[in-house]
C-alpha cells in the first residue's frame, strides 16, 4: 500500500499537496481493485473532493454522508479501510457501500439512490434537539437529482432553514448519461434559489484542488441550507485499462430483452419503460430498435411505475424492468395504482435473488413476500430464457398486473421437461418426496433430488394450482421447497399454509430459501450455500 498520510496529518497540509495525495490515493484504488468498474470510475472522478473534504472536515465527529456510495472507495480508504480495501467486496472484506456497523467514518448506511440528503437533515435536526455543534456535508450526485426524494429534502429543509451543505456532484452520468430536464438545462441555481437554498457557487472544478479547497471554505463558513456546485469527471473504462463484461445470449438479460423486441414487432401497444437502468437491464437494446417507445424516468421507480399505469389506462401494453431490488422503492404505486385498478402493467425484475458482491443493500430477496400480498397481481419465476418468453407471452395474454422476475447471470443447462400439468413443469416423476422449485434453483433441487423423487418447476409463484398441490400432497409426504428469496412470505410459505388450511395429515414441507435476517456480500454460490434452509 502507498504511504497516505493519516487525517490528521491530512488536516496541516496545503492545497498543492492535497492535489498529491489525491492522485495518489486514485493509483492505490486502481491497483486494489479491478472489479465493479461503474463504481471505481465514480470513485475515481471524486478523488479530489474526497481529499479535500477530509482535510477540511473534522471527521467522523463531523458528519460526511456519500449519496448512493458509488462515490465512496476514495473515502473508505482514507478513513480506516485502506489496509483491507484489497478484499473490498469480498466476504471478508469492506462492502462496496458506506455501513454503519463498518466503520464511524459512515455516519450513514446508503445503497440505493437519493437519500442523502433527507438521512442528513435528521441528523441536523437531531443535533438541533441536542444542542450538537457540528458541520453536516451530504456529496449527492446529479443522477441521483432524477430522484424524488432529493427534490423532497431540499423543499423541507428550504422551509426550515436546516444548516446543511449539499454537495452537488455533477458529472453527467447516471448508469449511463443522465437524464431529465434539470440535467439538459443546468438550472441547479435556479430550482436552488426557488426552494430557498443558498448557492454557494459553481460549478467549481473537481480537479483542481486549489480551486475546490477555496470554495469548499467559503461554503463551511456559511450557515443555513446551501448549495456548492463541483463538476468532475469519471474517468472512462478505456483509460482504466477495463472492459464491461459482455452480455451474452445465455444471459437472462439478453433473453429478456430479446423476446420482448419479438413481441413488440407484433404488438405495437408495447411500450418499455425503466429507471436509469438500460443498459442493466439491456433495455438499450429495445431502445435501439424502438425509441419512441422506449421511456428512461431516471432514478425515479415511483414515478416510472405510475407512468405505466397511465399508459396501460390508455390502452398501451407497458413492461417496467426494475431490478428487483429497487422494486422495493415502487410497492405502493402498485398496490394502489396498478393492482388495485388491475391495470395490464408487466413489472420485470431483473436481478432477483442473490447479486453477490454487491451485498445487502441490493439482493432481490423480498419481492415474492412483497407482492404475493396483493390481489389480481400474477408472478412469474421462469428458470431459463426459453421460460422467460413464454412468461412474457403468459403475461401479456393475462392483461392484468403481472411480474416476471429472474436472477442475473446466465440460465442454467436444464432437461426439457417431461409434461405439463396443472401450469407446473415436471422434470422428473417419483414418489415420497417431491421438490418443488422456482426458477433457476430447479437445477439444485434436480442435482440433490433422488431419480425415486419428484421434481417440478411450479413457473409461478402466483396462484398456484391447489388441484396440483392435493394431487401431490396424495402420494408425497416430503415437500422440498426451492426459492431464490426469503423464506419468511415466500413460496414455501404458501405452501405450508395451504397444508395447514387444508388439514393435511402427514406432510413435512421443507424450505430451501433464505432466513429472516440481511444477506452480506461475497460470491453469490457462497452465500447461496451459507444461507440457504437446509431441511431438518
Amino acid at each position: 500500500m502507498p504511504t497516505l498520510p493519516r487525517l490528521e496529518e491530512l488536516r496541516t497540509m496545503r492545497p498543492e499537496a492535497l492535489a498529491t495525495v489525491a492522485e495518489t490515493l486514485r493509483s492505490f484504488i486502481v491497483t486494489a481493485t479491478q472489479d465493479k468498474a461503474g463504481h471505481l470510475a465514480s470513485s475515481l472522478g471524486v478523488a479530489e473532493l474526497t481529499v479535500v473534504l477530509h482535510a477540511m472536515l473534522n471527521t467522523p465527529e463531523d458528519l460526511l454522508i456519500w449519496d448512493v456510495g458509488h462515490q465512496a472507495y476514495a473515502h473508505k480508504v482514507l478513513t480506516d479501510r485502506g489496509e483491507v480495501f484489497h478484499k473490498n467486496r469480498q466476504a471478508d472484506g469492506p462492502s462496496g457501500f458506506p455501513k454503519r456497523d463498518e466503520s464511524p467514518f459512515d455516519a450513514f448506511g446508503v445503497g440505493h439512490s437519493s437519500t442523502a440528503l433527507s438521512a442528513l437533515l435528521g441528523f441536523a435536526r437531531a443535533d438541533a434537539i441536542q444542542g450538537i455543534q457540528r458541520k453536516r456535508v451530504a456529496v449527492v450526485g446529479d443522477g441521483a437529482f432524477t430522484g424524488g426524494m432529493v427534490f423532497e429534502a431540499m423543499n423541507d429543509a428550504g422551509s426550515h432553514g436546516d444548516d446543511v451543505l449539499l454537495i452537488l456532484n455533477d458529472n453527467g452520468q447516471a448508469i449511463e448519461e443522465n437524464v431529465g430536464a434539470l440535467h439538459r438545462n443546468g438550472r441547479y441555481e435556479t430550482m436552488a434559489h426557488t426552494l430557498g437554498w443558498s448557492w454557494m457557487g459553481g460549478p467549481v472544478d473537481g480537479h483542481d484542488v486549489p480551486e475546490l479547497h477555496s470554495a469548499l471554505r467559503h461554503a463551511l463558513e456559511h450557515r443555513g441550507p446551501r448549495v456548492l456546485h463541483v463538476r468532475t469527471k469519471r474517468p472512462s473504462l478505456e483509460a482504466l485499462g477495463l472492459k464491461e463484461s459482455p452480455i451474452g445470449r445465455s444471459h437472462f438479460q439478453y433473453q429478456f430483452a430479446h423476446s420482448l423486441i419479438s413481441l413488440a414487432k407484433e404488438d405495437q401497444r408495447i411500450v418499455a419503460l425503466t429507471a436509469a437502468m438500460a443498459p442493466g437491464c439491456s433495455l438499450d437494446l429495445f431502445r435501439e430498435e424502438f425509441p419512441e417507445r422506449f421511456f428512461d424516468g431516471g432514478i425515479a421507480e415511483g414515478h416510472v411505475l405510475t407512468q405505466a399505469a397511465g399508459m396501460a389506462a390508455a390502452g398501451m401494453r407497458p413492461v417496467v424492468n426494475f431490478y428487483s431490488t429497487f422494486s422495493q422503492r415502487a410497492v405502493d404505486q402498485w398496490i394502489h395504482d396498478v393492482a388495485l385498478q388491475n391495470l395490464p402493467v408487466i413489472l420485470c425484475l431483473d436481478r432477483a435473488g442473490l447479486v453477490g458482491e454487491d451485498g445487502s443493500t441490493h439482493h432481490g430477496v423480498f419481492d415474492l413476500a412483497l407482492f404475493r400480498s396483493v390481489p389480481n397481481t400474477a408472478i412469474w419465476a421462469p428458470r431459463n430464457g426459453a421460460a422467460l418468453k413464454e412468461a412474457l407471452t403468459e403475461a401479456l395474454a393475462y392483461g392484468g398486473p403481472a411480474i416476471i422476475r429472474y436472477p442475473k447471470g446466465t440460465e442454467p443447462d436444464l432437461p426439457e421437461a417431461i409434461e405439463r400439468r396443472g401450469r407446473m413443469d415436471i422434470l422428473q416423476w417419483g414418489t415420497g418426496t417431491v421438490h418443488f422449485c422456482l426458477g433457476p434453483v430447479v437445477a439444485n433441487a434436480l442435482i440433490e433430488a433422488r431419480p425415486t423423487e419428484s421434481v417440478v418447476d411450479l413457473r409461478m409463484a402466483k396462484p398456484i394450482n391447489p388441484d396440483m398441490l392435493a394431487y401431490f400432497a396424495k402420494n408425497h409426504y416430503r415437500w422440498m421447497v426451492w426459492e431464490d428469496g426469503q423464506a419468511l412470505g415466500g413460496v414455501g410459505a404458501a405452501l405450508s399454509t395451504w397444508l395447514a388450511e387444508n388439514a393435511i395429515p402427514g406432510v413435512q414441507c421443507l424450505r430451501r430459501s433464505y432466513p429472516d435476517q440481511f444477506i452480506g456480500h461475497g460470491r453469490s454460490e457462497d452465500l447461496a450455500t451459507r444461507f440457504r434452509r437446509n431441511p431438518k
